[in-house]
């Protein structure tokens, strides 16, 4: 095991974790989910396995809200039917065909590699069906750690502050990709790009640096980034911190512009229409705010005048155009485009090769997050991953009595919304990433829940006075 810098002051800060509030550690950790290109350390015995800061901060994040008497409302999360329940199912499902399908099929069928190679492989157990697995235990505990810390009115605080800060911090990333990469000091942000993953932090397309903030290449800072856009964006919608949001979403919408990157163009597409649609239908069902007023007005006129403007403009048309073509209209027929069209085709002729059961969680990669659910896992665990995100997006329904909870729940929703859109124009991967399941958590988190009530309501009451 190799242990790198950012691995250390990681653990120094979980170690201080241990000795403070939950809500730095909650906040530390949805911090840490940003580093996608940091290593904390490297197991050689696994092929090289990078363990990024935010899977070792999980570990105090569990000791922190476990010791603090989170386990009655994390069972409460596992209830048949509640989100946690279908996650569990999900996992056990996952971790079961990681080990016997691709032995059960071994040689049957061809897959793309987890771990790309270029070319397809017959199906055989893999170190990836470990490492993917591990994954997806680690996103299930997020899941259900934070469902649980997330019950009490102290923690459902720190966790919606954890969340715009963590908005924050990713546009302070970008900024800083740009500023080193322009001053030629890209170097300074090493201990953050230290992963043996293929890094793409210096490219440029149509005059552009592609910006990849703390991510390791353009497509992973723009799908992330979308997601924080629809976070920031729904709060403003809701009227929460106009002003603050109202920032936020805007920086973020121009990150994902000068991101250059298919996936964010599309899901963002994707995402705006189905937002669009959701405020009118929110509008035809009850009064609504200055903010949701004029983003149901605007939108129509903004778009066609954004898009004249450019077509009276020859040599903006021009660009725009080809910039367009590049990143979408013509993707398919590049060489990257051929390549990911490849790998839906065979996860799907995977799917049919074992009569639907899948290849095993690890065993395979696609290019669109329900093509790798289907080849991996198969019917049952599309079935139990669909049921998860059901419940999650359709949790609190019936609204709640405080409007500003409820916006967080909205935002939270929307931001694994969006996320759920970029993953499915990209995603290779079952797994979705510690940083959706944070959110996830928010977006279906109790309204009441007999951990708010083990902590005693005058105890609660008062920490929350204070704290405001």
């Amino acid at each position: 095991m190799t242990i790198e810098l950012i691995g250390i002051i990681a653990l120094l800060i979980g170690i201080v974790g241990i000795f403070c509030e939950p809500a730095f550690i909650v906040s530390v950790f949805f911090c840490s989910t940003l580093l996608g290109s940091a290593a904390a350390f490297t197991l050689p015995a696994l092929g090289g396995t990078n363990i990024q800061p935010a899977h070792l901060l999980l570990g105090f994040l569990a000791f922190k809200l476990i010791g603090k008497g989170g386990p009655n409302s994390m069972k409460e999360g596992l209830a048949i039917g509640r989100p946690g329940f279908w996650l569990m199912l999900s996992l056990i499902w996952s971790v079961f065909s990681a080990y016997f399908l691709p032995r059960i099929f071994a040689g049957q069928t061809f897959v793309f590699p987890a771990r790309t190679t270029g070319y397809s492989l017959p199906l055989e157990p893999a170190t990836s069906n470990l490492t993917q697995s591990i994954y997806l235990v680690g996103d299930f505990a997020c899941f259900i750690l934070l469902y649980g810390y997330a019950a009490t009115r102290i923690g459902r605080r720190a966790m919606e502050n954890a969340a715009l800060l963590c908005v924050a911090l990713n546009l302070v990333f970008a900024a800083l990709d740009l500023l080193t990469f322009f001053t030629g000091t890209a170097e300074l942000l090493s201990f953050i790009r230290n992963a043996n993953y293929g890094l793409l932090n210096d490219t440029e397309l149509a005059g552009f640096k592609r910006i990849v903030g703390s991510f390791i290449e353009a497509s992973s800072f723009g799908a992330m980034t979308l997601g924080y856009f629809a976070f920031s964006g729904k709060l403003w919608l809701e009227g929460v911190h106009p002003r603050l949001t109202l920032i936020l979403a805007g920086l973020s919408f121009f990150a994902l512009l000068f991101s250059t990157s298919t996936t964010a163009y599309l899901g963002l597409a994707a995402f705006l229409i189905v937002a669009y649609l959701q405020t009118i239908f929110n509008a035809l069902r009850r009064p609504i705010n200055p903010q949701a007023l004029w983003f149901i007005v605007s939108m129509p006129i903004a778009a066609p005048l954004v898009m004249v403007a450019i077509a009276l403009n020859d040599s903006s048309a021009i660009y725009v155009g080809g910039l367009l073509n590049d990143l979408v209209f013509n993707k398919m027929s590049t060489a990257s485009g051929v390549e990911r069209s490849s790998w839906n085709a065979q996860g799907l002729q995977n799917f049919i090769d074992t009569f639907g059961f899948g290849v095993g969680n690890g065993s395979m990669r696609a290019s669109s997050f329900p093509v790798s659910v289907l080849a991996s896992l198969g019917v049952i665990g599309a079935l139990t991953v669909s049921l998860f995100l059901v419940t999650v997006f359709l949790s609190g329904l019936k609204g709640d009595d405080n409007p500003a909870r409820s916006a967080y729940r909205n935002a939270a929703k929307y931001t694994c919304l969006a996320w759920l859109l970029a993953a499915t124009v990209s995603g290779a991967l079952v797994d979705l990433g510690l940083p959706f399941f944070a959110f996830a958590a928010l977006a279906c988190s109790p309204v009441a829940s007999s951990f708010a009530a083990s902590t005693g309501s005058t105890r609660v009451l008062s920490a929350e006075s204070v704290a405001r």
